[in-house]
C-alpha cells in the first residue's frame, strides 16, 4: 500500500509510470516503513535498550546490528539484521503475516525465519504476543472436552450368570449368493460382554420371536432384556407379557 502511495506521489511530480510495482518501489516503501517504526521506538542507535547490542546506521538510515557472522558471504539482511522493537503494532502485523504464509508455524520456527532479516527485541515474547490470538492455531491446539464417566448401572455390575441380562439389536442386511437377504440378531451379555449371534431372514415380530426361542434354548431364559423401540421388539414385548416374563 505504501509503495502505491509513493507511485501516486511520484506520478504527480514526474513522468507517469504504469503497470505493476517494481522491486525497487517495494524496497523503498519497506525501508520507509521500517525507518518510521524505528524512529517511533528508538530515535537513534545509542538508545538505552540497544546498549547490549552493536547497532549502527546503514546508508539507508536503518538501524542494523553487527553480528558474529558479518564476514559470511550471505545477504546483507542476514549478516546485518534490521533491529525492530517489541510489541509495535506494525511489527506484530509483520510477524502474524509471516505466521500465516508459513502455514501457522510455531514460535521457534517463526522466530528463526524472522532472524533471517530482522532482530526482534524480546524475540520469543514478541512472537508469542503476535500469534496468541490466531484462531486457527487455537482451534488446532485446543484440548477436547472430556466429560467424567458416570458409574455403570446396577444391571452392568451386579453378580449374575452369563446372558442373564442381555441387550439385543439387529445388524445387516447381508446378501446371500442366491440374492436373498439375511439379518444378524446380536445378543450381548451386559455383565461379561459375551456375544451370541443368530441369523434370520426377516425383521418381523414372528421371526424375532423364533430367533429368541433359539437363543433361550441354547443360553437359557434371560431375566432382563434391553432393546430399542423397533416394531419387532415392541411386538415381541406384548407377546412376552402374555407369558408373564417379568422384565422385557
Amino acid at each position: 500500500m505504501v509503495a502505491w502511495i509513493f507511485r501516486f506521489v511520484n506520478n504527480l511530480r514526474k513522468k507517469k509510470i504504469s503497470g505493476v510495482l517494481t522491486s525497487q518501489e517495494i524496497d523503498e516503501a519497506e525501508i520507509f516503513v521500517l525507518k518510521t517504526v524505528q524512529n517511533q521506538s528508538f530515535g537513534h542507535e545509542n538508545e538505552e535498550q540497544l546498549s547490549t547490542l552493536r547497532p549502527f546506521i546503514d546508508k539507508d538510515g536503518l538501524i542494523r546490528l553487527k553480528t558474529r557472522v558479518s564476514n559470511r558471504e550471505d545477504t546483507k539482511d542476514f549478516c546485518f539484521p534490521v533491529v525492530l522493537p517489541a510489541k509495535h503494532p506494525l511489527v506484530l502485523r509483520l510477524i502474524f503475516s509471516l505466521h500465516e504464509r508459513l502455514h501457522h508455524v510455531g514460535t521457534e520456527g517463526l522466530l528463526s525465519k524472522h532472524r533471517e532479516r530482522y532482530w526482534l527485541l524480546g524475540g520469543r515474547r514478541t512472537v508469542r504476543a503476535a500469534i496468541v490470538k490466531c484462531v486457527i492455531c487455537k482451534r488446532q491446539s485446543s484440548k477436547p472436552f472430556q466429560a467424567e464417566s458416570p458409574p455403570l448401572p446396577l444391571d452392568r455390575v451386579r453378580d449374575a450368570t452369563g446372558f442373564e441380562i442381555v441387550g439385543i439389536d439387529f445388524a445387516g442386511p447381508l446378501y446371500l449368493k442366491s440374492g436373498e437377504k439375511e439379518w444378524v440378531c446380536l445378543f450381548t451379555c451386559a455383565i461379561y460382554r459375551a456375544v451370541h449371534l443368530e441369523l434370520t431372514t426377516s425383521m418381523s415380530t414372528s421371526s424375532f420371536i423364533q430367533v429368541l426361542r433359539r437363543f433361550v434354548a441354547r443360553r437359557g431364559r434371560p431375566k432382563t432384556i434391553y432393546t430399542d423401540n423397533g416394531t419387532n421388539f415392541c411386538g415381541a414385548k406384548n407377546a412376552f407379557a402374555k407369558l408373564n416374563w417379568t422384565k422385557v
